[in-house]
């Protein structure tokens, strides 16, 4: 992508940070520090900074203090992401589902990234291990369960990028281009 664009794009964007949502394993997490690269912002992981603060895996968070204490964690953790300007942050697929969180998320922009059910399945099967959701479940029927109580909430976000089987940078740039057709009308 040339310069002079993503310089106009990154001035548009005035410090606002960026915040990608979405189902778990639709790349957050991989996009996210691609994304930032691109528009000279920072990256923050909001599941790696609560593994940080709790000290210990999402995981063990489950396992050891249940849902409710994550996202106690998740909360404190946005409130303190909000305070710093020029981020795009990747956060889990949970994070919509709290009222409170949206007010903080609606400092910045919000960008679902949403990847068809079949790529995600696949992503899915081979990271079972780490998706506390998803452990001992048939994965189909529970991603399923879980998008469509999520669906509406998920709808809510500024910008929603459909994707399939692109590679990190191709949604990068489909996420630049959206954001520049969103701020710049």
């Amino acid at each position: 992508m040339e310069e002079t664009f993503i310089n106009n794009i990154t001035n548009l964007l005035r410090g606002r940070s960026i915040f990608l949502i979405g189902m778990m394993a639709c790349g957050k997490s991989k996009t996210g520090p691609k994304l930032a690269q691109l528009i000279k912002y920072k990256f923050i992981d909001l599941d790696s900074l609560i593994e940080k603060v709790a000290k210990k895996s999402i995981s063990k968070i489950f396992e050891e203090d249940g849902e409710n204490k994550f996202r106690v964690y998740e909360r404190q953790c946005l409130q303190e992401i909000i305070k710093i300007p020029s981020l795009v942050v990747s956060t889990g697929g949970g994070v919509i589902t709290k009222t409170e969180n949206w007010g903080i998320l609606r400092q910045g922009i919000v960008i679902w990234i949403d990847l068809e059910k079949k790529y995600a399945i696949e992503r899915l099967k081979n990271e079972i291990n780490n998706r506390p959701l998803l452990k001992g479940r048939d994965i189909e029927k529970n991603y399923s369960e879980i998008f469509k109580s999520r669906q509406g909430l998920y709808e809510q976000a500024d910008l929603r990028i459909k994707v399939q089987n692109e590679n990190v940078e191709q949604v990068a740039k489909k996420i630049i281009n959206e954001l520049h057709k969103s701020i710049s009308s």
